[in-house]
């Protein structure tokens, strides 16, 4: 019996593409090996920030933390890891598999430069949460400007 080809599954596909496509074509330069970043598969991410921060999501079920590498330098944050195939179930035939394996990377550059050494990292439930202290010498400050007499 076949698998027969899923449309959303496509679909899907040919955004991941897509995505990469324009990444590539209109990214800036990237850290250390670009084609390492590419991957079969792309986890989904939020970015936000504070003040002093900025703070990244990743969804990554069913990796655990030694998985998990993360590399952070000046204005660039890049995570990287690999979920593997479960091996204690192979049936011999498909119905649908969704789920995606392999190797991936995800590149996050900010505004500014950012603390490498004070990056901080918590793994729970399938959720990667880093936290990147803004470079201190970048971030803007308040001069109280006193009265000379």
């Amino acid at each position: 019996m076949s698998v027969r080809p899923d449309p959303l599954q496509e679909l899907l596909e040919l955004q991941e593409r897509m995505n990469r496509l324009f990444d590539e074509t209109l990214g800036r330069e990237r850290l250390e090996e670009p084609a390492v970043l590419h991957g079969t598969w792309v986890p989904v991410a939020d970015v936000f920030e504070t003040p002093d921060t900025y703070i990244v999501e990743i969804e990554l079920p069913g990796l655990g933390r030694d998985e998990i590498e993360i590399q952070a330098q000046a204005d660039q944050l890049v995570v990287r890891g690999e979920r593997r195939a479960s091996r204690t179930t192979r049936p011999e035939v498909f119905h649908r598999l969704e789920r995606r394996h392999g190797p991936f990377a995800r590149a996050f550059r900010f505004p500014e430069e950012v603390e490498p050494d004070r990056v901080g990292a918590e793994f729970a439930d399938g959720l990667l949460r880093l936290s990147v202290p803004k470079a201190a010498s970048r971030r803007s400050t308040h001069v109280r400007v006193e009265r000379s007499q």
